[in-house]
Formats: structure tokens, sequence, C-alpha cells
């Protein structure tokens, strides 16, 4: 089923709290950060972090992760589409960071959908259109982008109380049902427009 049972056993997560991340590690995606909240919680050895993915800084960050001896961070490669759901599923606490530009204010991330169709709670490093998202469904925690420590806060708060985690998750996935079944609402658009362009040819 698609509890993410086989993604935990498959990667050593049976008793952890996994704090997924998944998609690109790039500059902007500032998961530098991500690695320094987790040397924070280093003593919390229930608390493991995930990281999904690829990208141009995947390479100094694994570097980063080694010449600290970050033990609960755990690197892996990018997931197929087909597979993403039994990743997700795997997660308690799903983490959407961008760097602090201004520029990233006005982007809806396509991951933030994801983990709330998924029905997990998003730690939300960005700030913006998202953030108001994110805070009208009540599905996740702002966290102030470029800031490891609001982030480890962020995340003991989620790992201390999983029934906060688990309401926010369903409240997520609520709302990207009520709001943002983007297919549905495209098919209906389409066939209004359909219906009238066909009353009008004759």
């Amino acid at each position: 089923g698609m509890d993410g049972k086989e993604f935990k056993e498959a990667h050593n997560l049976e008793n952890k709290f996994v704090v997924l991340y998944a998609g690109a590690h790039g500059p902007p995606n500032d998961l530098g950060i991500v690695l320094e909240a987790a040397g924070v919680l280093r003593e919390h050895k229930e608390i493991q972090f995930v990281l999904v993915g690829d990208g141009k800084e995947k390479g100094w960050l694994l570097a980063q992760a080694e010449s600290r001896e970050l033990e609960n961070v755990q690197f892996l490669p990018p997931v197929p589409k087909e597979e993403m759901p039994e990743c997700l599923a795997a997660a308690d606490a799903c983490i959407a960071i961008l760097k602090p530009v201004e520029a990233f204010k006005t982007t809806y991330p396509n991951k933030v959908f994801d983990y709330l169709a998924a029905g997990r709670p998003v730690l939300l490093a960005i700030d913006g259109v998202i953030r108001e998202v994110v805070e009208e469904a009540e599905a996740g925690i702002f966290v102030q982008p470029g800031n490891p420590d609001v982030l480890a806060k962020a995340i003991l708060k989620l790992e201390r109380d999983r029934d906060l985690g688990r309401r926010m998750g369903l409240a997520g996935r609520r709302y990207v049902e009520g709001h943002f079944d983007r297919s549905k609402q495209a098919a209906k658009l389409l066939a209004i427009m359909q219906d009238q362009v066909e009353r009008k040819e004759f």
C-alpha cells in the first residue's frame, strides 16, 4: 500500500521521524541551511533528514555532510515520478526551501502542491504567495528562509506533536482537493468553451 513502508525499509528509516526534501539540489534551493538544521538536531537520533534528488550542489552537500559527520542526513538519487507517492508517504514532514530572494516571493513551487496532495505537513522556508497558500490551508509551518535554527525548531515541534503534523497533512490534502484540482477545472472550462464555440458555429 501507499504507506511508505517499503521505502522506509529500503532506506533503514523504520523507527525514524523522516524529514524529507525532494527536488533540485542547486544554488536556489539553499540546502546548506537544511544541513545546518541537521547539525542543530544531531543529538535527536530519532530525526532523519532524507534529501532526494540531484543538482549542481549535490557534491558539495555530500562533502559538507561528511566533514561535519552528519549521520542524520541521507542523500538519495532522484525518484521516478511514479515512485514519488511511495517516497512522500514515508515522510513525516516535507521541506520546501528557496534562498531568501525577492523573486521567489511570487512563485508557486510545484513541490509544495505535491507535498500537500500527499497529505504531508510542509516546513515552508519560502516567503510570499506560497506562504499565503500554506497558511490559509493550515497545512504547515512557515519558517524564515535562510534560518536553520527556526527550521530546526519547527522540525522539533512536529516531531514532538505527531497529531499536529497529521492534522496539517490532512488539512493540506483537503485544501488541494478543494482548490487546486486543476485537471477537473481545466476539463470543465474546456467543455464550456467547446460548447460555446459549437453553438456559435451553427
